[in-house]
């Protein structure tokens, strides 16, 4: 099936992502130098605490507005647990949430980890979040690999305690195929959720950085979202996602990498995917700034997203910095109010996350996906001509 129209299902969310920082105690071959390394300055505790109290009044605002309910709070690095500040700073924000926001709107707090830490820590991460994402990384040596399962089973076995929950990306490298599919195996056998995640899976991925799949590997994968979505969608055609054994990710398409459903829509006929087997949308309108907003502390900048960093003029960059949040405060509040709150022309040749964004190749018909989401009042008669 063909399709101009993608729409969120869990749409009603505003999706905070939070890079705390590049400092990691891994050094994965296939990740950019952009996103780690070992030197880098950990953010002060002072720092932390102002940008959490900016992020709070910043969501208020947003979440008023919008008349939404759940704001999902995402930290991610770097490593996030290797700032010595991790822990004061995961109750801090516990803590202000609930004392000042709980009553009016309700947060989900997450971590991406690669897992390598203590009981301790582990322990503080249940305490203070809602949910981890633990990325396994085959390049690490066996007493990391055994730490990182052992915090799986903690995170699993004893999160209910917490009302915490795990899943697992895991990262599918070809050189140690074979242990990446034990891994999903053992899992399964746990009952964790988990997603295989492709390495390099962007088109434009450095040689490095991207992973060249034999036929083998290619037909596990084909067959792994195969049956995953026939068992979800028995009369779906979601199914159906690798068309040939070219070069895994252009060819293939992704999955949404927050396990969200999309629906897709083709003006005929429309069918529900956890799966999009198409990613180019340069020039589709797009309201990735309706769903989500990315905060860098490292370089102290502000993006509506994480990995596409579109901007209302068709580039792509920061829409501020962090320590000048009145203004980025500011600004939304006079967009609010006027009820202005542009769309996004695509800038990028190729989507990946925030793939799940409400997204149309025609501009009336974004319109009819985002009444489904948003408060007829926010949307004025300017923005629907």
């Amino acid at each position: 099936m063909s399709f101009d129209t993608i729409d969120l299902l869990s749409g009603k969310i505003f999706q905070i992502t939070w890079d705390l920082g590049r400092r990691c105690n891994y050094d994965c071959t296939y990740c950019p130098a952009h996103r780690h390394d070992n030197f880098s300055k950990h953010a002060t505790l002072d720092q932390l605490k102002d940008n959490v109290d900016f992020l709070f009044e910043y969501t208020d605002l947003y979440m008023q507005h919008r008349h939404l309910k759940i704001a999902n709070v995402g930290f991610t690095g770097g490593e996030p647990t290797v700032n010595p500040n991790f822990i004061p700073f995961s109750k801090y924000l516990k803590q202000e949430y609930e004392e000042k926001y709980k009553d009016k709107w309700e947060a989900d707090f997450a971590l991406t980890t690669n897992g390598a830490m203590g009981e301790k820590m582990g322990q503080a991460v249940m305490e203070n979040f809602g949910h981890a994402t633990v990325s396994y990384h085959s390049e690490s040596d066996q007493k990391l690999k055994k730490q990182v399962k052992d915090r799986i089973l903690q995170f699993h076995y004893q999160g209910g305690l917490h009302n915490f929950t795990v899943s697992v990306n895991v990262m599918f490298h070809a050189e140690y195929f074979d242990e990446c599919v034990a891994l999903c195996e053992f899992l399964k056998q746990h009952d964790v959720d988990f997603v295989p995640r492709v390495i390099g899976e962007e088109p434009d991925s450095k040689p490095t950085f991207a992973h060249k799949y034999n036929d083998d590997q290619l037909a596990w994968m084909k067959n792994y979202w195969k049956e995953k979505n026939d068992a979800m969608y028995a009369n779906s055609a979601a199914g159906d996602v690798v068309k040939n054994k070219q070069k895994l990710g252009s060819s293939i398409g992704r999955p949404c990498c927050g396990s969200r459903d999309m629906m897709l829509f083709n003006g005929m006929e429309k069918r529900k995917s956890t799966f999009v087997d198409f990613r180019q949308f340069k020039g589709w309108q797009c309201s990735v700034n309706w769903f989500f907003l990315h905060l860098e502390q490292q370089t102290d900048q502000v993006f509506h997203h994480q990995t596409c960093q579109a901007k209302f003029d068709g580039t792509r960059g920061r829409i501020g910095k962090i320590s000048e949040g009145k203004k980025l405060i500011e600004d939304l509040r006079e967009q609010m109010d006027n009820g202005e709150l542009p769309l996004i022309v695509c800038p990028k040749h190729t989507c990946g996350c925030g793939l799940c964004a409400p997204k149309s190749k025609f501009s009336n018909k974004i319109f009819e996906v985002l009444d489904n989401h948003i408060d007829i009042g926010v949307l004025n008669d300017h923005h629907r001509q």
